[in-house]
């Protein structure tokens, strides 16, 4: 993600005309990112097609709010969430300029994404777990927004040390696969993928990918006798 979701609210640094010079990058940045993200084994992970509700969590500057929108269709509904006031101001020219009627761009909180109750088949979050000191918080927010059996997607960098502490591994932005397996299943998710290597270029050494999901409750087995 260009803009990170980050441990506290900061102030836009940047000046009116980089923040032009970088929205004009854009197109060509996401042009090489397509050769390496995997955006279609992405979108298969989330089980994601026409008429689903999703979230993009640590949106950043949108792109893959816009693979997103355009996955879900005019009936369906992407929520881009960020607390960058940068992010989000990127994120609203994106749904301007591509005329995105099928985004809501949501202002988050370090604790809670902001997201709607029970309502969404799935939750994607790029290279932006890593950053989120309240993950507890949010991921009992994000279990609570997704419907039962909605899918949790998470990708993140790839520490150079897995085996180092946590705060040593985010330090440096990153965070190993093994320690947010364990969060995930701590939240309540079942995991049903992972993939230690899901991108080896473009990013460094890359990304692993995590697939999780709110399990659906048990059906209720009715006894005969007491109908």
């Amino acid at each position: 993600m260009l803009a990170r979701w980050l441990p506290a609210w900061l102030p836009l640094a940047c000046s009116l005309p980089a923040l032009t010079l970088q929205a004009q990058a854009l197109p060509a940045q996401n042009h090489v990112r397509d050769g390496w993200q995997r955006v279609p084994d992405v979108m298969t992970a989330l089980s994601v097609d026409a008429g689903s509700r999703v979230a993009d969590v640590g949106a950043g500057s949108g792109y893959f709010t816009l693979h997103l929108s355009r996955e879900v269709g005019s009936s369906g509904r992407v929520f881009a969430v960020d607390i960058s006031e940068r992010a989000l101001d990127q994120l609203a020219r994106l749904v301007q300029n591509e005329r995105l009627e099928n985004v809501e761009v949501v202002r988050g909180a370090i604790d809670d994404p902001g997201l709607p109750e029970r309502s969404l088949d799935a939750v994607l979050v790029v290279d932006a777990y890593h950053e989120m000191t309240e993950y507890e918080a949010i991921l009992a927010a994000v279990y609570g927004a997704l419907k039962p059996g909605g899918r949790l997607v998470i990708l993140d960098l790839v520490p150079p040390d897995s085996s180092a502490a946590r705060d040593r591994q985010t330090a440096n932005h990153r965070l190993g696969l093994s320690v947010v397996e364990g969060e995930i299943r701590a939240a309540g998710f079942e995991v049903i993928e992972r993939d230690p290597r899901f991108t080896t270029s473009g990013r460094g050494s890359g990304q692993w990918m995590l697939v999780a999901r709110r399990a659906a409750p048990p059906r209720l087995k009715l006894n005969p006798g007491h109908l």
